[in-house]
């Protein structure tokens, strides 16, 4: 993914998802975007985009650190469960052209299955 693709997918994002309080661009170098999606005092997503290795990095954040994330290394995706974090879990089917929306609709499920907000 292209940084401006991240940052334009971000901004509109920001509009649709009624839990996000605020986005603030955490770091943005010449090849690296850092964006986060600020949902309540100890609770947020994290968006890492690397044009260098062609990384992306998903994560829902809590106070105890990453609750669930996707991530895309080396082509590949995998995702992080919300019942087990630290594990890497394949996903073959990837995720859709616009990663971050759906990103966050997964974590809008996430927050209201699991009583988050």
């Amino acid at each position: 993914m292209k940084l401006e693709e991240a940052r334009v997918e971000a901004v509109e994002a920001q509009d649709r998802f009624w839990f996000i309080k605020e986005m603030e661009v955490a770091e943005s170098t010449a090849s690296t975007l850092t964006i986060r999606f600020i949902i309540a005092a100890e609770l947020f997503v994290q968006v890492f985009c690397s044009e260098r290795s062609g990384r992306l990095s998903l994560a829902l954040i809590g106070p105890s650190g990453r609750l669930y994330g996707r991530d895309l290394e080396h082509g590949v995706w995998h995702r992080h469960p919300f019942d087990h974090p630290q594990t890497h879990e394949a996903t073959p089917e990837g995720m859709s052209s616009r990663p971050v929306t759906e990103f966050l609709a997964e974590v809008e499920e996430l927050l209201l299955a699991n009583g988050l907000i």
